[in-house]
């Protein structure tokens, strides 16, 4: 719970930095901090994956998890709903730059593999970095859409606080190393694609493969070590 402790707050410190100087800051000031996020997320991602005990299992998770993320469009829903709100959004919408903090704080593989992770393992780094990422762009958002961005944390204390106590609870699952370490070297490449996104290298939707994470646990449970 203490990494999604820290994002809260670095949700509430941003966004009134935000509301009180956001107009202060420079573009370029954002892309250092978001391009050093990406790198070490880069880091993070590719630490975890090395972990891997089959690649095989993986990839067709990856595989698998990416196309039934495609075939429902979770990246176009989500698109949607995001275009939605900012289309009925003007500046001192509470309820609305609520929503639109929330989808963007909560939404992704991050919140739900570091959440997991720091439920299983009491590991937050993947938090931290998250912690970061949501706190600079609370700033700008703050600074546009007014103060329902900060109210955004109790969402995000909400919903990554109950993904760390499912994770937790599922503790006996992951004391099997060939699932634990498969089900974050998984998490780990969609790092990596996050990553190369932040940098603007890639446009991988990230978010269709999230499925892959509910695959990776099955095929490591009852596939056998391939």
């Amino acid at each position: 719970m203490t990494g999604t402790i820290i994002n809260a707050c670095s949700v509430i410190v941003g966004s009134t930095i935000g509301l009180f100087m956001g107009s202060r800051l420079a573009e370029r000031h954002k892309n250092i901090v978001i391009n050093a996020i990406a790198l070490v997320t880069l880091l993070i991602g590719l630490k975890l994956s090395l972990e891997v005990k089959s690649i095989f299992w993986v990839l067709l998770s990856m595989i698998l998890g990416g196309l039934v993320g495609e075939f429902i469009a979770l990246d176009a829903l989500i698109e949607r709903l995001n275009s939605h709100l900012s289309n009925k959004l003007n500046k001192g919408d509470v309820v609305n730059a609520f929503m639109s903090a929330s989808l963007l704080f909560c939404i992704g593989p991050m919140s739900i593999l570091g959440s997991f992770q720091d439920g299983l393992k009491g590991d937050y780094s993947i938090l931290l970095l998250k912690s970061a990422l949501d706190g600079v762009s609370s700033i700008f958002l703050a600074s546009s859409l007014g103060i329902g961005v900060f109210f955004s944390f109790i969402t995000v204390l909400v919903y990554q606080g109950s993904l760390t106590f499912f994770a937790s609870s599922f503790s006996s699952l992951f004391s099997n190393q060939f699932i634990a370490d498969n089900f974050y070297a998984t998490g780990g490449v969609m790092l990596i694609g996050i990553g190369f996104n932040l940098l603007g290298l890639t446009k991988i939707k990230t978010i269709n493969y999230v499925f892959a994470l509910i695959f990776v646990i099955i095929f490591s449970k009852f596939g056998g070590i391939l």
